[in-house]
């Protein structure tokens, strides 16, 4: 055999491991999706930066932050059914895959309507509060974050049959519509109103593809006896109530202080530089996308998971160091590649936010993590820091530059706190069980222990 042909096979022999590697195929995949779905998200930011005054360009980010913080209860809903469709999923309970998601859909469309109404009597008060003065955009605002609890469905549901081909294509199809139809409506004249009545638009038209998508056939849903799951819908949604809570105050009530604090050019300054900075967190948080579900079904079906979590948590870690790198050598280029010359008063702080940003990604991988392996407590070792940071960043806040080092000082002191109730405690020497050849004692000391939480 000549050196050519043992170099081909080689090549594919390397191509073959690859492909074989679900782990690594998935996280790339998904990963490309993410980076490149949001690639339009941050077109609109491009867009909206240059389009609309700094003023505006403030205001439009801290209510995406507010929606983040309202939209706790979407996110709740979506990772506690992640978690549950992957574990029906594992078990190949199809009728009850098909018919858990009929219920949870007429829970949506409620849950949908309850949201804007809320929103809308409230409109004038949140006005207020945002400096915002114009109640009809609030009310917009409102039937946005509505729909976007509708939204979460069959993505969940994608993500928990660990569909990620679908998943992905969905996701850059959502975030095509999240660009397309807004940038329109502001190029044409409508201004920051016309974003908030395109993004409701945009949810509803990605809800139908992603129906078509999933294909479950509810025409011809057998009844089944869901009532244990839905049971445990309620039950993880509640105790991921606090998770959800502390992770999206983490990560944004930053930029809701400072239009609240500071002058409204500043903080649409400090808009860009978050803007900027959350690259890293889109891209990033592919891995947990993939680890999550991935997890849940070995969890559920008894089977090691350390090895897939190993893998990933390296990934990430790849990942992180590259994205934070690129951060401390490229800001100005980073930031004139998406906003021109407009934002040059955030180039600065650009490297020290992405410390913050690579942190905070750390943690969302460890809180996945946890609940995966249903340890629901974690929120309570997420709580110190969310009221650290609340209560810092309101007696501290004299510069941007004070901002950001009381997010990375209590991102730091957050993750460190995981990090040691996530800790396996050593267990003594046992015969190992038939499962993964471990003692029942050691899997319990080691990630079954909630009196650690």
């Amino acid at each position: 055999m000549s050196i050519r042909m043992r170099g081909k096979e080689s090549v594919l022999n390397k191509v073959k491991k690859i492909k074989i590697d679900g782990e690594v195929f998935d996280t790339l995949l998904v990963g490309g999706a993410t980076l490149f779905g949001s690639v339009f998200s941050y077109l609109l930011q491009f867009v909206l930066g240059r389009k609309l005054p700094v003023e505006d360009y403030g205001t439009f980010n801290a209510l995406l932050s507010l929606s983040s913080i309202i939209g706790v209860f979407s996110a709740v809903f979506s990772t506690a059914l992640i978690k549950i469709v992957a574990e029906m999923y594992a078990k190949k309970e199809n009728d009850k895959v098909k018919y858990f998601f009929a219920k949870v859909l007429k829970f949506s469309i409620l849950a949908c309507f309850l949201i804007f109404l809320i929103i809308f009597f409230l409109r004038g008060r949140i006005s207020n509060s945002l400096n915002i003065g114009d109640t009809l955009l609030v009310a917009f605002f409102g039937f946005s974050v509505g729909l976007g609890f509708c939204l979460v469905i069959p993505g969940s549901y994608l993500q928990g049959m660990q569909k990620f081909k679908k998943y992905s294509i969905f996701h850059v199809i959502t975030m095509i519509n999240r660009f397309a139809l807004p940038a329109i409506l502001v190029f044409l004249g409508f201004g920051l109103r016309g974003v908030y009545f395109a993004f409701p638009l945009a949810s509803l038209i990605s809800f139908v593809i992603g129906m078509f998508m999933l294909n479950l056939s509810l025409k011809k849903v057998e009844k089944s006896d869901v009532a244990e799951y839905g049971k445990k819908l309620l039950s993880l949604g509640a105790s991921v109530v606090l998770v959800n809570l502390c992770m999206m105050s983490l990560n944004n009530i930053d930029i809701v202080l400072v239009k609240k604090y500071f002058p409204p050019v500043e903080a649409g300054y400090y808009a860009g530089v978050v803007t900027l900075g959350k690259i890293l967190l889109f891209g990033a948080g592919a891995v947990s996308v993939v680890m999550f579900p991935k997890i849940s079904a070995l969890n559920a079906d008894g089977k090691d998971f350390m090895k897939s979590l190993k893998k990933l948590l390296g990934i990430l870690l790849v990942v992180l160091a590259v994205g934070v790198f690129c951060y401390q050598v490229f800001p100005a280029l980073i930031t004139h590649l998406f906003f021109g010359k407009a934002f040059e008063n955030s180039i600065k702080y650009l490297p020290l936010f992405s410390i913050f940003v690579a942190i905070y990604v750390l943690i969302n991988f460890l809180v996945m993590f946890s609940l995966a392996i249903d340890k629901k407590n974690v929120g309570f070792l997420l709580l110190p820091g969310v009221l650290m940071q609340f209560i810092l960043l309101n007696f501290f806040h004299e510069t941007l530059w004070d901002i950001i080092r009381v997010n990375i000082g209590v991102s730091v002191f957050t993750l460190l706190v995981l990090i040691s109730g996530l800790s396996p405690r050593r267990a003594q020497p046992r015969t190992g069980s038939a499962r993964d050849g471990l003692s029942p004692e050691y899997e319990k000391n080691s990630f079954g222990n909630n009196t650690r939480l």
